[in-house]
């Protein structure tokens, strides 16, 4: 994901790896869902361990799993997360499960190997990033325009990848694309949203990660592209001014029929000023929030606190 050339690993990889893809009116009040949830987050944790692709993972399903989504969803990154004081009826989780490099028409994917600890019954939903390599762009980089764009042969290996991974860990109602796209790769991703649609169960839900762009007016996905479009709001780039002027009087909206939610950052609080000051909270069902260090449950409660108790 891309906002005036930032990409999604400039975005959030660059973040993970330093830790480790119309304003609505104003509100004067404290929803009781946030003033509850500010202070009611310490539940018992239970630790996931199982096996994906012959490595050693940490993950099982997990004890009394729910169904019910919260409000809130916390992205637990490529690094050992404790996750284990949250109220799972309150706070979600997207943890990352596994990164796919693409070169042409040849793949590599890397499972999660970090160890992850949660609350039993959580909503957990696992996250796959996709990084297309160009040129001479190693595993890491960011995606370049000075050479040719992944084949459409991959993208369907991509899908069953990904499918063929969802088996082994705990059980969810939806899986998480993370990714970047350049003009010339869009329709290479929406190739691999299409191909995993058509492997995945219909009742499983499709997620994914978009710049602040893509919902402003560089709108390129269609219906059925997924069931669910995060607007990632941190780490912009350099047009961050520009976008956080539009969204004070512009909504986002995606120009298709997925629900859009809103994802932050728990460290980057002038940016977070912003979008608050345009109330962008209050906007969406759901808040995605992304932090580049490990969680703990005061980080957690900051970020809870500035986001919500206005």
């Amino acid at each position: 994901m891309n906002t005036s050339g930032a990409s999604a690993t400039n975005r959030i990889s660059a973040a993970r790896k330093s830790g480790a893809r119309a304003a609505g009116a104003e509100r004067k009040f404290v929803s009781p869902f946030y003033a509850t949830l500010i202070f009611s987050l310490f539940l018992p944790g239970v630790m996931l361990a199982g096996k994906v692709a012959g490595l050693h993972h940490i993950f099982a399903p997990a004890v009394s799993a729910t169904t019910h989504v919260p409000s809130v969803n916390l992205w637990a990154w490529e690094r050992d997360e404790d996750l284990s004081f949250i109220d799972p009826s309150k706070v979600g989780v997207s943890y990352f499960a596994g990164m796919i490099y693409v070169r042409g028409a040849s793949t590599e994917f890397r499972p999660r190997t970090q160890k992850l600890k949660l609350p039993a019954g959580v909503h957990s939903v696992p996250v796959f990033r996709i990084e297309t390599l160009r040129g001479e762009g190693l595993p890491g980089s960011v995606s370049t325009s000075d050479a040719r764009p992944p084949e459409f042969a991959a993208a369907d290996y991509i899908a069953k990848s990904i499918v063929k991974a969802i088996k082994s860990l705990p059980s969810s109602d939806t899986v998480q694309i993370d990714f970047d796209a350049l003009a010339d790769e869009r329709p290479f991703y929406r190739t691999i949203l299409k191909k995993l649609r058509q492997e995945l169960p219909p009742e499983r839900r499709i997620s994914i990660t978009a710049l602040g762009s893509w919902l402003l007016s560089d709108k390129w996905l269609q219906d059925g592209d997924a069931d669910e479009v995060i607007a990632m709001m941190f780490s912009i780039g350099a047009d961050r001014k520009n976008i956080l002027q539009r969204v004070q009087s512009q909504r986002l909206d995606s120009g298709t029929n997925a629900q859009v939610s809103l994802g932050i950052s728990a460290n980057e609080s002038l940016t977070n000023k912003a979008l608050f000051a345009a109330h962008l909270q209050n906007q969406f069902d759901k808040v995605y929030i992304f932090n580049s260090r490990p969680w703990n449950r005061d980080r957690f409660d900051a970020i809870a606190k500035e986001a919500f108790q206005k």
